[in-house]
């Protein structure tokens, strides 16, 4: 008899096909008219991004002016109302120098926003809020909601005709190939991030691959309809219970759309084969065989640009080693910047006091939010309608605790790029927040709300276990109107 899990044991495709940049700016025909989709795209980095690497010049002295003594953290703010710097030098931020200029480089300065002093301390901190960061709710065994990625993806402005309704890709210490520790599709259902670049690639660029990873795209798929024919014979003589054919029935629904989707990406053939990165193996030395989680960063991050260049999804999210166990990567190319000139491992790295053990925290912040800075520019390249791929796309930056390791959640620094045809307000401002348990103090699951309402559903009430850990509903008007 035919079952669910003879067919997982006998087949890897539905590991691959339902979890889910040189060369890439001229591969995408233009897009006009008024039905171009509103993308998301998040970058989490994983155990806290230091706000200090975020802060630049102006904005930190003008919040020292108003604090009347130097600002080591959010605890030392000192305003009442949201402070606004309205051309803040934001390339002059430690993390922030690839928004600037360079050579065949447009600046981004003037298409992002720094958002600092969002709180959520109801989250509680430690080495991870793990779903909590992505839900704006307090994870307790297992994810308490849908996180916002999920939630973005069922809008049909967003969603649109994509193949896949979010793509989930990033980095990790960890051997096996999936994540499910920051993203959820609903109360108790986890959502897996994809954490190995070769996986990812097969998953989105199988079906037109070479060699190998062709062969074996192909090869998942007839035995994907094997299950649909086997599934078929077997409800054609079941005479089982109501509830166990109701079961059968759902896990054959999901093999058919399964099967649609493959049968959709095969018409996507062309516009695959525009912007698929190389195949992995047809490189020496071969990136994807490489452990440096920055290396594999980047293969991740050419990945995704492909598939949003493509249509095959609107939504991203680009892990840096969130969620517990996934943060403590060690990073082979830094080592020179380490204390000593000798890899430590991510837990005694992020206990470790003084600028030289910070310096490398930095530097990964830097790597990340430059891979960002690449896929957006990768965007503003690209002719759409109301200007470019980038207008129509709101990418953003956060962590999954806040501030550091052992975090409290006082303060999750951010930043946004692009979207600013989705009414963001992008121009080059920072706008810093009053400090947690201050009455005017806002709250991540704002910053939430405000891509919501970007993305056609205003929402003022998305997250949050219990509504007394709200300070206020709605999105942020110094970000978005």
């Amino acid at each position: 008899m035919f079952t669910r899990r003879n067919f997982l044991t006998t087949s890897g495709l539905l590991t691959s096909a339902a979890v889910l940049g040189s060369g890439l700016l001229t591969s995408r025909s233009l897009r006009a008219g008024p039905g171009d989709p509103r993308r998301v795209v998040i970058f989490l980095e994983g155990n806290g991004t230091r706000p200090a690497c975020m802060r630049d010049p102006l904005t930190l002295q003008t919040l020292e002016d108003l604090a009347g003594h130097p600002i080591a953290s959010s605890r030392d703010y000192g305003h009442d109302d949201p402070v606004l710097v309205p051309a803040a030098p934001l390339e002059m931020a430690r993390a922030l120098g690839s928004l600037a200029a360079g050579q065949d480089q447009i600046s981004l300065v003037d298409r992002a926003a720094l958002v600092l002093g969002l709180s959520a301390t109801y989250l509680g901190g430690g080495h991870s809020t793990d779903h909590g960061a992505l839900s704006a709710s307090k994870t307790s065994g297992g994810p308490a909601s849908a996180t916002i990625d999920t939630i973005l993806s069922q809008i049909p402005g967003v969603r649109g005709t994509t193949p896949f309704d979010v793509v989930r890709l990033g980095v990790g210490e960890s051997t096996a190939p999936l994540n499910y520790a920051s993203c959820a599709f609903d109360k108790g259902k986890p959502a897996p991030i994809i954490i190995d670049p070769a996986a990812a690639f097969t998953s989105l660029f199988g079906s037109v691959a070479a060699g190998q990873v062709g062969a074996d795209y192909q090869a998942r798929k007839h035995l994907l309809e094997f299950a649909i024919e086997d599934a078929d014979r077997t409800l054609k003589t079941f005479t089982g219970s109501t509830r166990g054919r109701a079961k059968i029935e759902t896990f054959n629904d999901s093999l058919l759309a399964a099967l649609a989707r493959t049968d959709q990406i095969a018409g996507m053939k062309d516009a695959l084969l525009a912007v698929k990165p190389p195949d992995p193996g047809t490189i020496d030395p071969d990136p994807y065989a490489s452990v440096d989680p920055l290396t594999r960063l980047t293969l991740q991050v050419d990945i995704a640009t492909g598939a949003l260049l493509a249509g095959l999804t609107n939504v991203v999210v680009v892990s840096i080693g969130s969620g517990s166990y996934y943060w403590s990567s060690q990073y082979p190319s830094l080592a020179a910047m380490y204390p000593g000139g000798q890899l430590i491992g991510g837990h005694d790295l992020r206990h470790g006091e003084g600028d030289e053990y910070f310096e490398v925290l930095h530097e990964v912040s830097s790597r990340s939010i430059a891979e960002m800075a690449r896929l957006a520019r990768t965007l503003a390249g690209v002719p759409e309608s109301g200007g470019t791929m980038l207008d129509n796309t709101i990418l953003l930056h956060m962590s999954d605790n806040g501030e550091k390791h052992h975090s409290n959640s006082e303060e999750w620094a951010m930043l946004l790029l692009g979207g600013q045809n989705l009414g963001f307000k992008t121009d080059g401002r920072s706008v810093t927040y009053p400090a947690a348990g201050h009455p005017n103090n806002r709250q991540t699951s704002n910053l939430f709300n405000s891509l919501l309402h970007a993305a056609g559903q205003p929402t003022d009430d998305f997250g949050h276990s219990s509504p007394d850990t709200r300070v206020a509903e709605g999105p942020l008007a110094e970000l978005w109107a």
